[in-house]
Order: C-alpha cells, then sequence, then structure tokens
C-alpha cells in the first residue's frame, strides 16, 4: 500500500472504506476540467472517512474485514487453484463471471465457506454436473457437498455469479472497482488491499491460504480494451460479441488483494532484464498510449535501476519466470503480483527517482514473497517497504536524502498504537496505524545501526529467501510467511546476541523511549525511560567536542565527565529511535494528519470528478 495512508481516530478505517459508490471519469489529461464535478455530498463522505465518523455504507461490515481469522469451516480445506472467467462491462459497470476453485480437504468436509460481497448474487455453484446448496450468510457463503469429502480429498466447485460490484471511495486506499474512460474507450481497475479479493470475485479472503498451484484468469472486456493480469499473457480471442477475452495465468501463489485486472487503451512496452541469478525476465509496462513513450523512459531511469538496486541488496526478483509487470491505472498505484499499479503520472520525486514505482515493487519482495503470518506483523511489508526507500535515497541523492527521509518518517509517526499489537485483527486493523510504516522503518534504521551492515542485511535476505545467500537460486522462488518473532529469531542468529530488546520495545508499545539527559557542574547524565518498564540497554554514543565516546547503558543511568563550556552532541548520526520534541501526541499527530487527508481526498474528488454510482 503506499505511503499515504489513512488515519481513523474513533473507527477503524476498514469500517470507513465504502461510505458510497463512487465511480471516476475523466482521463488524467482531462483532470483540470472535472474540477467542478465532485457533488458535496461526495466531499462530505471523503471528510466524514477522513475523521473516522459514521457515514452512510453500503459495504456489509463483514466483506470490509479482509484477511480477518478463519472460521474452523475454512482452516477445514486449503485452496490449490482459482480459475476466474469474468465478463466486464463498463457501460453499465456491472460484472458477470464464473469462479472454479479447486481445493484439498484438511479433515472430513461436508461444507465449503467462501467469501462474497452480498451485493453480488450468486446463480448457482456446482460440483461437476450436480448442482449444490448454497446458504448466504453475512460476507460468507456456505456451500453443502453432496457427501462428505475426506481428508486428503480433492474437489472443484463452480461458482457462478455477477451484479455490480462495489466502486473504490478513493483508491486505493478505500478500494473496490475503479471506472473511468480515455477520450471514450473504457479505463477500469481493481484494487482491494484494504477491504479484499471478495468485493469482486468469490475467494477466501485470508491471507494465510494462498492458492498453492496459482490461478488462471479469462477477463473479456470491449474490444478495443486491453487487459492487464497477473502472470503470463497466453492468448487473446475474439470474441462475436464485441467483447474479446483475454487469458492471462499464473503458477504462483497469491494473496487475494495482490489478484487484480486492468483494462484500458494500453499499448505495451518491453524491455529485458538479467538478473542476479544470470536468469533473463520480461519487463512489461501497460501504459496508455499517450504516456508510452513517457512509460519507455520510466523503464529506464528507474525500473531497470530499481530491480539492480532490490537485487544487489536483497536478491533475484521473486516472479522472474512471468515477469516484471507494471500498469498505468486510474489510482494512485498498489503492489498486484507481477502487475504493480501505477498512477503516480510520471513525476520525478524529490530524492531524483519515481517514489511510488519504487515503494510498489519493494512490496515484491516484501508482501508478495514473503508475506505476514498474521495481521499484526503487516509492518514487515510496509516498514521495510518504507525503509527501502530511503536506502535508495541515499544512493541517489547521498546521505542528505537518507536523512530528509528518515526525518520525514519521524515527523508522521502518530506513536497511538503499538506497530506489532496483537489486538488487530483484521487488514483494516493493521493498514488504520500509520506507523507501521513510519516507526518499523525507523526500527529498521536503529537495528541496522546497532548490528551492522552485514547482519541486517544478512538476516533481511534470510526473512525473505530463508538463505543469506539466495544469488543463485533457480525460478519458481518459494514464497513463506513471516511473523514479528521470526524476524526476532533471525537477526538475533545474524547479530550473535539476543535483539528482541530492540524489536519489541519500538514495536510492542504505543511510544517510544527517552533518553533523559542533564548537565550540572562538568557531569553529563543519562538515563533512558521506556515505555512499558522495558529493559533498553542501548549504547549512546557523546560527541565532546568532536571527540566522541560510546557510552554503555546496560547497567542503568550513566555519567560522563564534560568540561565546561564543551560543544556536546548526544547520538549525533541519529541511530537511535527515541522521543524528541519535534512532534506532538497522538491527538496532535491524529488530528494533522485527518487535516492531511480531508485536503487530499477532497482535491482528488474534484481533479478525478467523483460521482455516486
Amino acid at each position: 500500500m503506499t505511503l499515504a495512508t489513512f488515519t481513523s481516530a474513533t473507527t477503524r478505517f476498514l469500517g470507513l472504506g465504502s461510505i458510497l459508490s463512487l465511480a471516476v471519469s475523466g482521463c488524467s489529461n482531462q483532470l483540470a476540467d472535472n474540477s467542478e464535478m465532485a457533488p458535496a455530498a461526495v466531499i462530505a463522505a471523503l471528510e466524514a472517512a477522513a475523521r473516522g465518523e459514521p457515514h452512510p455504507d453500503d459495504l456489509h461490515p463483514d466483506t470490509a474485514r479482509s484477511g480477518k481469522a478463519m472460521t474452523p469451516t475454512q482452516a477445514a480445506f486449503d485452496v490449490q487453484h482459482y480459475t476466474l472467467s469474468l465478463k466486464v462491462m463498463p457501460e453499465t459497470r456491472s460484472i458477470d463471471g464464473r469462479v472454479d476453485v479447486r481445493f484439498d480437504a484438511l479433515e472430513a468436509l461436508d461444507t465449503v465457506q467462501l467469501d462474497l460481497d452480498p451485493r453480488l448474487s450468486i446463480k448457482e455453484v456446482t460440483l461437476g454436473d450436480t448442482a449444490l446448496s448454497v446458504r448466504r450468510e453475512a460476507g460468507s457463503f456456505f456451500v453443502t457437498l453432496p457427501s462428505t469429502l475426506a481428508a486428503g480429498a480433492s474437489a472443484t466447485i463452480s461458482v457462478a455469479y455477477g451484479g455490480k460490484p462495489h466502486v473504490a471511495l478513493a483508491p486505493p486506499w478505500f478500494g473496490g472497482f475503479v471506472w473511468s474512460e480515455v477520450d471514450g474507450t473504457p479505463w477500469f481497475a481493481t484494487a482491494v488491499q484494504g477491504d479484499g479479493c471478495d468485493l469482486w470475485w468469490p475467494c477466501k479472503d485470508n491471507f494465510a491460504d494462498k492458492p498453492d498451484e496459482g490461478i488462471d484468469l479469462a477477463i473479456s472486456a470491449p474490444r478495443g480494451v486491453k487487459i492487464a493480469s497477473v502472470g503470463v499473457l497466453r492468448s487473446v480471442d475474439e470474441g462475436d460479441d464485441g467483447f474479446d477475452t483475454w487469458h492471462w495465468s499464473s503458477r504462483h501463489p497469491y494473496s487475494g488483494y495482490a489478484v487484480a485486472i486492468n483494462g484500458g487503451p494500453y499499448e505495451l512496452v518491453e524491455d529485458e532484464y538479467t538478473g542476479v541469478s544470470g536468469s533473463r525476465y520480461p519487463i512489461q509496462f501497460w501504459a496508455l498510449k499517450e504516456n508510452a513513450d513517457k512509460a519507455r523512459d520510466l523503464v529506464n531511469s528507474d525500473v531497470i535501476p530499481d530491480l539492480e538496486f532490490f537485487e544487489r541488496l536483497l536478491g533475484p526478483y521473486p516472479w522472474g519466470d512471468e515477469k516484471a509487470g507494471f500498469v498505468e491505472t486510474p489510482h494512485l498505484g498498489m503492489e498486484h503480483q507481477t502487475i504493480n499499479g501505477y498512477g503516480e503520472q510520471y513525476k520525478r520525486g524529490r530524492y531524483g527517482y519515481d517514489w511510488l514505482l519504487h515503494h510498489e515493487l519493494a512490496h515484491e519482495w516484501f508482501g508478495n514473497v514473503m508475506t505476514h503470518a498474521r495481521p499484526e506483523d503487516a509492518w514487515l511489508h510496509e516498514g521495510y517497504g518504507a525503509y527501502m526507500q530511503a536506502v535508495y535515497a541515499e544512493e541517489t541523492v547521498g546521505a542528505m536524502g537518507y536523512f530528509d527521509h528518515m526525518y520525514g518518517a519521524y515527523t508522521n509517526n502518530e506513536h497511538c498504537l503499538p506497530v506489532a499489537n496483537p489486538e488487530v485483527m483484521d487488514a483494516g486493523e493493521a493498514f488504520d496505524n500509520r506507523d507501521i510504516y513510519t516507526k518499523g522503518s525507523w526500527m529498521l534504521h536503529s537495528l541496522r545501526r546497532y548490528i551492522g551492515e552485514d547482519a541486517f542485511w544478512a538476516g533481511t535476505r534470510r526473512l525473505i529467501y530463508d538463505t543469506a545467500e539466495p544469488w543463485s537460486l533457480s525460478y519458481p522462488i518459494q514464497f513463506r510467511y513471516r511473523s514479528t518473532e521470526d524476524f526476532i529469531a533471525i537477526m538475533s542468529d545474524e547479530a550473535g546476541e539476543d535483539v528482541s530488546w530492540i524489536v519489541e520495545t519500538y514495536l510492542r508499545e504505543a511510544g517510544m523511549p527517552e533518553l533523559i539527559t542533564s548537565r550540572d557542574e562538568g557531569k553529563l547524565s543519562l538515563a533512558w525511560e521506556v515505555p512499558g518498564d522495558r529493559d533498553f540497554p542501548m549504547p549512546v554514543e557523546v560527541s565532546i567536542d568532536g571527540e566522541r565516546v560510546i557510552t554503555d547503558m546496560s547497567s542503568g543511568p550513566q555519567s560522563l565527565a564534560v568540561p565546561e563550556g564543551a560543544r556536546v552532541l548526544i547520538d549525533p548520526d541519529s541511530k537511535i529511535l527515541r522521543t524528541l520534541p519535534i512532534i506532538g501526541d497522538c491527538s496532535e499527530q491524529t488530528e494533522q494528519q485527518i487535516q492531511d487527508n480531508i485536503e487530499r481526498f477532497t482535491r482528488m474528488a474534484k481533479d478525478y470528478g467523483w460521482q455516486r454510482d
């Protein structure tokens, strides 16, 4: 998810994520002409979303809770493969489709539970030629099998469905289907990270059950609309009804939200890249025709250097047996696996590179091939995704870029809730906490400075690939789930000491450690005051008239002799995340973010001419 996450002061992010149905009209070169098109009701809804206030919401609250714990019925089977056939009808903003779900029974099974937004109708569910009984309940539906399926047995059910899918309020954060057009040609996309795959197709909406053998998609759209999706394009069939069907296929497991379809008047920009393992893989950028030259320039200026950066520090691009894919979208962007959404309009960022493209590409490593085990571990996606941008800024513009990035992250900390919070029950609650980006990246910064370059990057590679030496890995590369506990164990092993005190203090507490200092009669006193009274023996570097000393704090408060009039700098290289008098408390930080989001949302509504459905 992009760095500009939402903050809700009183209500969970997802409970607000679909306040009313909207559609986007107008393409990027027409935005100024739409500045008067946003109705007052849309502005009111966006302001309510920013404030976390109640508002009429047409998305079922159960559907809004993506990634919630599986029920016993869901936990009783393991999805192996999805086959999704879908006809997209932009004129009526509706879809008509069928999903085949192949699964293995993990125990004796007579009922299958899947998720689907209640606004979409289920026409029939079959097992072979047998029609099955279906019961809908909240955001799920239950299918009764004709006979009990034994543990270890496999079956495939087929779900026919359709209707008008939920239209995104403010994509990609408040997600759904995004409808737009370019010179009369439909331009649409799906973006559902916060709300889940069940907004537009029947699935098991849980990160913990990726389809082990991948997904096949057959997406039909009006002729003239090209479909960009996950995996590899196998073929395109021309239909007699004026619709063409685009067949995409991937053999890799996917989180449900990472499956996306994008349609528009695209031109395919192609290149190739030879990765660190020696494998050569395709780069595909599906750009609006008017922006094809800009996309070619972006591939050369950013995509290829970004891939080189990530592969050099981390290891092979995870999906080189399929593609490194990007598509221009009518929303800001999203880390859809092998087809990253891109809507930054080819702007060069303040650090000399396209921040959005870099951030979403980072998620191919942090999010897609390495996936959080639980919603409370979402910082592994976003903390790392944000931190890699600071590291890249250091390479593009030097130390000032790195520290400017980190300063911005620091001042955006809210410190309202713990980053790794066991009370978080779904993806919305996790992403409601902006500190998974900001404080998560600062924890990585402080840990890296404490354990050193070699240990930090080796641990990061082990987190992703389960080896510190992934350079010669061949495809396919195994995905894995990781938790905060896994991170601590790996980094402690690489550091040669237990570093849980660093990680737990920063991630399990809402506040930050504060270094209490005083200077009197030739003496500088130092003492840590730590949330939760946790043990925090972080050594402190002090510069005294340019001479640096490292103070061991493992035995408690310390003091140093300091000459009268000496220039003293505490932690001169800003290695330690700690409380500084430059940001407000939780309520102040939250209110500032609310105001920022109101401004952002209303500007986007005016620019894109969002309308009620």
